[in-house]
């Protein structure tokens, strides 16, 4: 019983973490946009695209922390990380501090609804 309390608590710590950063990003995308104006620029995206990445970085974010809809958002989110590491690598061709940050978001969204949701520890379980 206490090992799936500090799962579940475990959890929600990574999925609140999760949450609050894409949800971050796609608010200072929004209200802020020349913050990532010249990242974007710089990865050879124009400036009309802003807008649709921070909206769905809004929306992949608000969908994740909603436990209803979590498995959903935890789609988007790794959607969206995994475009942007592509991004990333296609322009630097290194793996630097997005890189990582955008592997932890995804790893991250998925071990935070696994430690909390024991339906999805019983469709994929761990073997050891």
């Amino acid at each position: 019983m206490i090992k799936g309390t500090i799962e579940r608590h475990t959890g929600v710590l990574i999925s609140t973490l999760v949450a609050f950063i894409m949800i971050a990003d796609g608010l200072i995308g929004l209200l802020q946009p020349h913050v990532f104006a010249s990242d974007m620029s710089s990865d050879g995206w124009g400036s009309k695209t802003l807008l649709p990445v921070a909206m769905l970085a809004l929306v992949s974010g608000s969908l994740y922390a909603v436990p209803r809809t979590a498995v959903l958002g935890a789609i988007l989110i790794t959607g969206f990380v995994g475009g942007a590491l592509a991004a990333h690598l296609r322009v630097t061709q290194a793996l630097i501090l997005p890189e990582i940050i955008n592997v932890a978001l995804g790893v991250g969204a998925w071990a935070g609804l696994w430690l909390r949701d024991t339906r999805l520890r019983a469709l994929l379980p761990l073997r050891g």
